[in-house]
């Protein structure tokens, strides 16, 4: 009974291993997107709560009143180490998705390759342009898409989440 619980233990750990972020520095995995104006700032080694992460500014996507559709990138991790990249698309104008959508399929593409070492499959895309849940494996990691429909009914916002 040991040897099967250090086995799947071992197995676990080996399984986690293999799931990395291919650039071991923080601080280059904050400019990963600066070239499509989505460079993180400074990463934050500790914000108090034992996470660390940078971001960048909220880029606007196309017009719109009170606020356009916007993009953001997001890096986490503990201390120096990072353990998600993320893009995050608001739909502030939910009746005008197509511009904002383009732009964060584009940009999780980009990032897709720089932080995993793959190609985002056809069936991410799909996942991204529907605005739908679902994950797959890419490269060195997984992708993990997410929508989450704001309380007040006046938009929504999808996640594109790279371990």
């Amino acid at each position: 009974m040991k040897k099967l619980v250090v086995l799947c233990l071992a197995s676990m750990v080996m399984a986690n291993a293999s799931a990395e972020i291919a650039e071991p520095s923080p601080v280059k995995i904050c400019s990963y997107l600066a070239d499509i104006g989505l460079k993180g700032r400074k990463w934050v080694e500790d914000y108090g709560d034992g996470s660390s992460g940078c971001a960048s500014d909220y880029k606007d996507i196309g017009s719109g009143a009170p606020l356009a559709n916007n993009l953001a990138y997001y890096v986490s991790g503990a201390g120096k180490y990072v353990m998600e990249v993320k893009l995050v698309l608001n739909y502030n104008q939910p009746r005008k998705p197509d511009a904002g959508t383009t732009a964060l399929v584009a940009a999780s593409q980009k990032l897709a390759q720089r932080a995993l070492g793959g190609t985002l499959p056809t069936s991410v895309i799909e996942l991204i342009k529907k605005g739908e849940h679902g994950s797959e494996n890419v490269g060195r990691g997984m992708v993990e898409v997410v929508r989450e429909d704001w309380p007040n009914g006046k938009g929504y916002e999808v996640h594109v989440m790279m371990r």
